[in-house]
């Protein structure tokens, strides 16, 4: 008899503790919906709000394409009549663009157009935009790959304005799932490994994650009779698409996106430009052109040459032999913003001298003469290597992502800016006067003009 009781006590037990964890799983506070779903970046700041807001605050990505929610929200003058402007300001629905210049865009017929002209924020100025093509410029294949998160170029829909967190780091529904179950000593009993799981959200430093915008090209879609500006399902932390055609400086006969010498002439070639830079390939030429006249070859030499190593844990750093990455865009910028909201990590001319001092001394000395022509303090590095030469907003406000010295020369041939015209220092002397005093200080510079 007491056995008896025992096992329907323990069966009531058995009874009640299915009923309670029935109840609890369909509790909608630990519902766990489908992997690998986009969340929004708003669900991301739960757990990273001093990366949310210093993205949303402090960079432009989230104001790339959005709604328009007040007034101010529009940059254009709509204070004069101006003929170039056939639209009104309560006409305009959706703002792209926030800081070289907006073009403004309405809903028609279930896609959304550009309106007919748009505003140079850079100039002041409105230009006509599209007037007579805007209805072949669906942002759906035009645009939204870039200008918004989790585009399906099979449905054209997406699922948050702007390039939010999971542009970068991938469908983050897991990431938040496994989280929740952290919250839960009863789930984590059983689901400890998955609730701290490594790889369930991506963290690349590869170019290629921004390099899925700051690109230009085409890619057709493998079901359907269209044609996309811009690269078809990236996967942060993977490459991109083989499928996508880039454009090049051989296929742009009408030089509207490269200069002559062959660097990016309009946006979105930042990439393009890089991935043919030394940096890309700084640790490729660690290893073949390194000189012992610069010391020993050491994996402490991955500081300068691979952001693979510099973005390890200390006791996980890769070796000369494991390194995959030279130096990426995120050397240089940090897609959270954080530079802007924390000084102290902001970019400047003491991040390019925490590798180049060494080389630039070493470089005047072999030759008996300074590395730069005038007084260090009063340019950066980045106004002679990183010359202004990109056009936007109807002015040259966007830097070149070469590491190239344009010299003056190139002006003559190319009709281009130059590197020591238009970071402001000569600004105010003739091409020609230019021209002589770089040859003068450089006259071993091959300037690559012929």
């Amino acid at each position: 008899m007491p056995f008896k009781t025992s096992y329907a006590v323990n069966t009531s037990l058995v009874f009640v503790l299915i009923v309670a964890l029935t109840a609890f799983f369909l509790h909608e506070d630990v519902v766990f919906p489908a992997k690998d779903n986009y969340v929004t970046s708003s669900t991301c700041e739960g757990c990273h709000d001093t990366h949310y807001t210093s993205w949303h605050q402090n960079t432009l990505h989230p104001k790339m394409f959005r709604p328009v929610t007040t007034p101010d929200d529009i940059q254009g003058d709509f204070s004069t009549n101006n003929p170039v402007v056939t639209f009104k300001k309560e006409e305009i629905e959706y703002v792209i663009g926030n800081k070289w210049e907006q073009v403004y865009a309405r809903m028609i017929d279930g896609e959304y157009y550009p309106l007919t002209a748009k505003w140079m924020i850079t100039t002041q100025q409105w230009v006509p935009y599209k007037v007579d093509s805007w209805k072949d410029t669906p942002l759906s294949t035009q645009c939204n790959g870039c200008h918004t998160t989790g585009f399906d170029p099979e449905t054209f829909t997406f699922s948050e304005f702007g390039i939010g967190c999971e542009a970068c780091h991938g469908p983050g529904q897991q990431h938040v799932n496994n989280r929740r179950k952290t919250e839960n000593d009863l789930c984590n009993t059983c689901h400890i490994k998955e609730a701290h799981a490594k790889g369930d959200i991506v963290v690349s430093t590869k170019s290629a994650v921004c390099g899925q915008c700051h690109s230009r090209g085409k890619q057709p879609s493998d079901h359907m009779q269209t044609t996309f500006n811009f690269p078809l399902n990236y996967q942060p932390g993977q490459e991109i698409d083989a499928k996508f055609q880039p454009l090049t400086p051989t296929e742009d006969t009408q030089s509207k996106y490269w200069w002559g010498l062959g660097l990016a002439k309009n946006r979105h070639q930042e990439f393009a430009d890089f991935s043919e830079s030394k940096h890309s390939k700084s640790l490729e030429l660690l290893k073949s052109k390194h000189s012992e006249a610069r010391g020993k070859l050491t994996d402490e030499c991955l500081e300068c040459h691979s952001q693979d190593y510099r973005s390890a844990p200390a006791d996980q750093k890769p070796t000369l032999e494991t390194a995959q990455q030279g130096l990426t865009c995120v050397t240089c910028h940090d897609s959270h913003g954080m530079g802007r909201r924390f000084p102290s990590v902001a970019v400047t001319e003491k991040r390019c001298g925490q590798c180049h001092a060494d080389s630039i001394s070493f470089s005047a000395a072999e030759k008996d003469r300074p590395h730069y022509p005038g007084p260090p303090s009063s340019k950066s590095c980045a106004d002679c290597h990183m010359p202004y030469i990109v056009k936007s907003g109807g002015a040259y406000p966007i830097r070149s992502h070469a590491f190239k010295i344009v010299p003056p020369k190139a002006s003559l041939t190319y009709d281009m800016p130059n590197s020591c015209q238009n970071g402001g220092c000569h600004s105010d002397k003739s091409v020609e006067w230019a021209i002589e005093a770089f040859e003068k200080h450089y006259p071993e510079y091959d300037q690559g003009i012929r």
